[in-house]
Protein backbone atom coordinates (compact mmCIF):
# COMPACT_ATOMS: atom_id res chain seq x y z
CA UNK A 1 0.00 0.00 0.00
CA UNK A 2 1.66 3.65 -0.77
CA UNK A 3 0.95 6.19 1.44
CA UNK A 4 1.74 9.83 -0.69
CA UNK A 5 2.33 12.22 2.45
CA UNK A 6 2.74 15.65 1.22
CA UNK A 7 4.95 17.91 3.23
CA UNK A 8 6.22 21.71 1.83
CA UNK A 9 8.82 22.01 3.97
CA UNK A 10 9.60 18.13 4.40
CA UNK A 11 13.88 17.94 4.32
CA UNK A 12 14.32 21.62 5.48
CA UNK A 13 12.62 21.89 8.82
CA UNK A 14 12.86 19.52 11.60
CA UNK A 15 9.70 21.29 12.73
CA UNK A 16 7.15 19.01 14.89
CA UNK A 17 5.71 18.25 10.88
CA UNK A 18 8.23 17.49 9.40
CA UNK A 19 10.08 15.38 12.12
CA UNK A 20 6.43 13.68 12.36
CA UNK A 21 6.00 12.82 9.00
CA UNK A 22 9.79 11.49 8.63
CA UNK A 23 9.33 9.27 11.73
CA UNK A 24 6.40 7.79 9.98
CA UNK A 25 7.68 7.35 6.35
CA UNK A 26 10.82 5.27 8.24
CA UNK A 27 8.60 3.67 11.04
CA UNK A 28 5.43 2.01 9.07
CA UNK A 29 6.38 -1.87 7.96
CA UNK A 30 5.95 -3.00 4.82
CA UNK A 31 3.75 -3.96 2.86
CA UNK A 32 3.73 -0.44 3.71
CA UNK A 33 5.33 2.47 1.30
CA UNK A 34 5.18 5.84 2.56
CA UNK A 35 6.18 8.57 -1.01
CA UNK A 36 7.18 11.94 0.56
CA UNK A 37 5.85 14.87 -2.06
CA UNK A 38 7.61 18.27 -0.71
CA UNK A 39 7.99 21.82 -2.44
CA UNK A 40 5.77 23.18 -5.12
CA UNK A 41 5.39 19.22 -6.05
CA UNK A 42 2.77 18.91 -3.56
CA UNK A 43 0.29 20.80 -6.05
CA UNK A 44 0.99 18.63 -8.68
CA UNK A 45 -1.87 15.28 -8.91
CA UNK A 46 0.85 13.19 -11.23
CA UNK A 47 2.66 12.99 -7.83
CA UNK A 48 0.04 10.87 -5.73
CA UNK A 49 -1.20 8.79 -9.17
CA UNK A 50 -1.34 5.46 -8.14
CA UNK A 51 -1.42 5.78 -4.53
CA UNK A 52 -4.14 4.17 -2.02
CA UNK A 53 -3.95 7.46 0.69
CA UNK A 54 -2.69 10.84 0.43
CA UNK A 55 -2.14 13.06 3.44
CA UNK A 56 -1.91 16.74 2.65
CA UNK A 57 0.39 18.35 5.98
CA UNK A 58 0.29 21.92 4.72
CA UNK A 59 -3.27 22.84 5.03
CA UNK A 60 -5.75 25.71 3.86
CA UNK A 61 -5.39 25.67 -0.02
CA UNK A 62 -3.65 22.75 -0.44
CA UNK A 63 -6.17 20.30 1.82
CA UNK A 64 -8.69 21.66 -0.78
CA UNK A 65 -6.79 21.14 -4.01
CA UNK A 66 -6.47 17.11 -2.36
CA UNK A 67 -9.82 16.90 -1.49
CA UNK A 68 -11.24 17.78 -5.25
CA UNK A 69 -8.73 15.96 -6.82
CA UNK A 70 -8.66 12.91 -4.61
CA UNK A 71 -12.78 12.77 -4.68
CA UNK A 72 -12.05 12.52 -8.68
CA UNK A 73 -9.73 9.54 -8.20
CA UNK A 74 -11.67 7.93 -5.10
CA UNK A 75 -8.70 8.13 -3.15
CA UNK A 76 -9.14 8.54 0.61
CA UNK A 77 -7.72 11.49 1.97
CA UNK A 78 -6.45 11.67 5.75
CA UNK A 79 -5.96 14.64 7.71
CA UNK A 80 -3.83 14.81 10.67
CA UNK A 81 -4.45 18.12 13.25
CA UNK A 82 -1.06 19.53 13.33
CA UNK A 83 -2.92 22.98 13.53
CA UNK A 84 -4.23 22.76 16.91
CA UNK A 85 -7.99 23.93 17.78
CA UNK A 86 -8.20 26.72 15.51
CA UNK A 87 -9.06 28.41 12.20
CA UNK A 88 -7.00 26.47 9.90
CA UNK A 89 -7.81 22.79 11.25
CA UNK A 90 -11.69 24.01 10.77
CA UNK A 91 -10.69 25.12 7.22
CA UNK A 92 -9.45 21.43 6.94
CA UNK A 93 -12.37 19.72 8.38
CA UNK A 94 -14.83 21.84 6.28
CA UNK A 95 -12.73 20.62 3.34
CA UNK A 96 -14.47 17.01 4.09
CA UNK A 97 -11.18 14.25 4.54
CA UNK A 98 -12.31 10.88 4.51
CA UNK A 99 -10.48 11.00 8.11
CA UNK A 100 -9.38 13.63 10.57
CA UNK A 101 -6.77 12.32 12.88
CA UNK A 102 -6.72 14.44 16.57
CA UNK A 103 -3.54 13.92 18.30
CA UNK A 104 -5.44 14.15 21.51
CA UNK A 105 -8.95 13.52 23.25
CA UNK A 106 -9.61 17.29 23.84
CA UNK A 107 -8.97 17.74 20.04
CA UNK A 108 -11.07 15.07 18.82
CA UNK A 109 -14.20 16.30 21.42
CA UNK A 110 -13.33 19.72 19.13
CA UNK A 111 -13.05 18.54 15.75
CA UNK A 112 -16.45 16.69 15.52
CA UNK A 113 -17.90 20.18 16.74
CA UNK A 114 -17.01 20.94 12.79
CA UNK A 115 -16.48 18.22 10.84
CA UNK A 116 -18.56 17.41 8.00
CA UNK A 117 -21.12 14.29 8.16
CA UNK A 118 -18.62 12.17 6.40
CA UNK A 119 -15.11 12.83 7.84
CA UNK A 120 -14.65 9.74 10.79
CA UNK A 121 -12.45 11.95 13.45
CA UNK A 122 -10.11 9.66 15.13
CA UNK A 123 -7.69 9.55 18.20
CA UNK A 124 -3.86 8.20 17.38
CA UNK A 125 -1.42 10.80 19.83
CA UNK A 126 2.46 11.70 18.78
CA UNK A 127 4.71 9.27 19.68
CA UNK A 128 8.41 9.86 20.42
CA UNK A 129 11.29 7.30 19.36
CA UNK A 130 12.27 6.29 22.95
CA UNK A 131 15.35 4.74 21.76
CA UNK A 132 16.72 8.19 20.30
CA UNK A 133 15.31 10.18 23.24
CA UNK A 134 16.51 8.86 26.45
CA UNK A 135 18.11 9.57 29.48
CA UNK A 136 21.97 9.96 29.30
CA UNK A 137 23.37 10.00 33.03
CA UNK A 138 27.13 10.46 31.10
CA UNK A 139 26.17 14.25 30.11
CA UNK A 140 26.48 17.07 32.74
CA UNK A 141 23.34 19.05 33.52
CA UNK A 142 24.50 22.54 32.83
CA UNK A 143 21.46 24.26 32.19
CA UNK A 144 18.37 24.92 35.02
CA UNK A 145 15.49 25.60 32.25
CA UNK A 146 15.27 24.41 28.87
CA UNK A 147 12.43 25.55 26.49
CA UNK A 148 12.43 23.99 22.62
CA UNK A 149 10.35 26.45 20.43
CA UNK A 150 10.14 28.16 17.33
CA UNK A 151 10.58 32.04 17.02
CA UNK A 152 6.60 32.44 17.04
CA UNK A 153 4.38 34.67 19.19
CA UNK A 154 2.16 32.39 19.76
CA UNK A 155 4.38 29.67 21.27
CA UNK A 156 5.30 32.81 24.13
CA UNK A 157 8.72 32.10 25.41
CA UNK A 158 8.89 35.43 26.15
CA UNK A 159 6.68 34.12 29.08
CA UNK A 160 9.78 31.33 30.00
CA UNK A 161 12.29 34.09 29.80
CA UNK A 162 10.57 36.66 32.31
CA UNK A 163 9.64 33.64 34.93
CA UNK A 164 13.00 32.12 34.25
CA UNK A 165 14.99 35.39 35.01
CA UNK A 166 17.71 34.60 37.69
CA UNK A 167 17.93 30.91 36.15
CA UNK A 168 20.22 29.52 33.62
CA UNK A 169 17.85 29.42 30.88
CA UNK A 170 18.42 27.88 27.18
CA UNK A 171 15.97 28.67 24.11
CA UNK A 172 16.45 26.51 21.25
CA UNK A 173 14.15 26.32 17.80
CA UNK A 174 13.95 27.85 14.21
CA UNK A 175 14.21 31.17 14.39
CA UNK A 176 15.83 31.47 17.39
CA UNK A 177 19.61 32.68 17.96
CA UNK A 178 20.26 29.48 19.22
CA UNK A 179 19.45 26.72 16.18
CA UNK A 180 20.08 23.04 17.15
CA UNK A 181 20.45 20.05 14.61
CA UNK A 182 17.91 17.92 15.09
CA UNK A 183 20.04 14.76 15.82
CA UNK A 184 22.18 16.59 19.00
CA UNK A 185 18.31 17.14 20.48
CA UNK A 186 19.14 14.03 23.01
CA UNK A 187 22.07 15.73 24.39
CA UNK A 188 20.05 19.49 24.72
CA UNK A 189 17.39 17.94 26.61
CA UNK A 190 19.86 15.86 28.88
CA UNK A 191 21.96 19.05 29.84
CA UNK A 192 18.81 20.31 31.10
CA UNK A 193 16.81 19.99 34.94
CA UNK A 194 13.41 21.31 33.69
CA UNK A 195 12.07 21.73 30.36
CA UNK A 196 9.10 24.48 30.22
CA UNK A 197 6.93 25.25 27.10
CA UNK A 198 3.93 27.20 27.40
CA UNK A 199 2.09 27.98 24.18
CA UNK A 200 -0.58 29.28 23.78
CA UNK A 201 -3.89 27.08 24.25
CA UNK A 202 -4.53 26.16 20.22
CA UNK A 203 -0.93 24.48 20.04
CA UNK A 204 -2.05 21.52 18.92
CA UNK A 205 -0.33 19.14 20.65
CA UNK A 206 3.52 20.09 21.49
CA UNK A 207 5.64 16.72 20.36
CA UNK A 208 8.67 18.35 22.30
CA UNK A 209 7.20 17.44 25.69
CA UNK A 210 7.15 13.76 24.88
CA UNK A 211 11.13 14.01 23.70
CA UNK A 212 11.81 16.00 27.41
CA UNK A 213 10.05 13.37 29.41
CA UNK A 214 11.47 10.50 27.20
CA UNK A 215 15.06 11.99 28.45
CA UNK A 216 13.46 12.39 31.80
CA UNK A 217 13.09 15.61 32.49
CA UNK A 218 10.11 17.12 34.42
CA UNK A 219 8.00 19.42 32.55
CA UNK A 220 6.39 23.11 33.33
CA UNK A 221 2.95 23.57 31.23
CA UNK A 222 -0.30 25.15 31.07
CA UNK A 223 -2.93 23.24 32.34
CA UNK A 224 -5.03 22.95 29.56
CA UNK A 225 -7.00 19.91 28.63
CA UNK A 226 -4.53 18.76 25.91
CA UNK A 227 -1.29 19.38 28.19
CA UNK A 228 -2.63 17.54 31.07
CA UNK A 229 -3.78 14.46 28.86
CA UNK A 230 0.20 13.87 27.23
CA UNK A 231 2.38 15.21 30.80
CA UNK A 232 -0.07 12.70 33.23
CA UNK A 233 1.86 13.77 36.22
CA UNK A 234 5.19 13.95 34.62
CA UNK A 235 5.38 18.00 35.68
CA UNK A 236 3.58 20.69 36.81
CA UNK A 237 0.62 22.14 35.17
CA UNK A 238 0.15 26.15 35.81
CA UNK A 239 -3.30 27.50 35.33
CA UNK A 240 -2.05 31.15 34.07
CA UNK A 241 1.29 31.17 32.42
CA UNK A 242 1.09 34.50 31.87
CA UNK A 243 0.97 35.13 36.07
CA UNK A 244 4.81 35.60 35.96
CA UNK A 245 4.97 34.55 39.93
CA UNK A 246 2.60 31.43 39.55
CA UNK A 247 4.95 30.06 36.33
CA UNK A 248 8.35 31.17 38.36
CA UNK A 249 6.94 29.19 41.20
CA UNK A 250 6.01 25.98 39.07
CA UNK A 251 9.84 26.35 37.89
CA UNK A 252 10.85 26.35 41.14
CA UNK A 253 8.88 24.21 42.55
CA UNK A 254 9.87 21.34 39.58
CA UNK A 255 13.86 22.05 39.95
CA UNK A 256 13.39 20.86 43.84
CA UNK A 257 11.36 18.15 43.49
CA UNK A 258 12.84 14.39 43.15
CA UNK A 259 10.99 13.38 40.11
CA UNK A 260 12.44 9.61 39.83
CA UNK A 261 11.88 8.09 36.73
CA UNK A 262 7.98 9.04 36.23
CA UNK A 263 8.63 11.77 33.35
CA UNK A 264 10.10 9.10 31.50
CA UNK A 265 7.16 6.34 32.15
CA UNK A 266 4.97 8.83 31.08
CA UNK A 267 6.73 8.87 27.67
CA UNK A 268 6.64 5.29 27.13
CA UNK A 269 3.24 5.52 26.67
CA UNK A 270 3.68 7.45 23.96
CA UNK A 271 6.57 4.78 21.85
CA UNK A 272 6.02 4.65 18.34
CA UNK A 273 6.69 0.66 19.51
CA UNK A 274 2.89 1.37 20.06
CA UNK A 275 1.58 4.33 17.81
CA UNK A 276 2.55 2.48 14.71
CA UNK A 277 0.42 -0.21 15.48
CA UNK A 278 -2.98 2.27 15.45
CA UNK A 279 -1.48 4.20 12.31
CA UNK A 280 -1.00 0.71 10.63
CA UNK A 281 -5.34 0.02 11.71
CA UNK A 282 -6.26 3.31 10.39
CA UNK A 283 -4.62 2.95 6.77
CA UNK A 284 -5.43 -1.02 7.06
CA UNK A 285 -9.62 0.32 7.37
CA UNK A 286 -9.05 2.47 4.45
CA UNK A 287 -7.81 0.01 2.41
CA UNK A 288 -10.78 -2.29 2.85
CA UNK A 289 -13.71 0.59 2.81
CA UNK A 290 -14.33 0.00 6.92
CA UNK A 291 -13.89 3.72 7.80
Amino acid sequence: MTITILSFHFGNSDRGVETWAKNLATKLPQPYVVKMVTGWQIYNPLQWWGSQIVVPTDGRLSVLWCRLLTWLQGIPLVVFGHSGQGADDKWNLWCGPDVFVAFSSPQSIWANKFKLPRTKVTVIPHAVDTQFFAPDNKIKKTVDVLCVAANSPDKRVDLVAQAASGLSLRVVGTGQVDQVPYLQMPKVYNQARVFCFVPKPHEAFGLVYLEAMACNLPVVAPADPVRTEITGGAGLLVANPQDQQMLSSAIAAALGKNWGNKPREQALKFAWTKTIVAYERLFRSLKTGLV
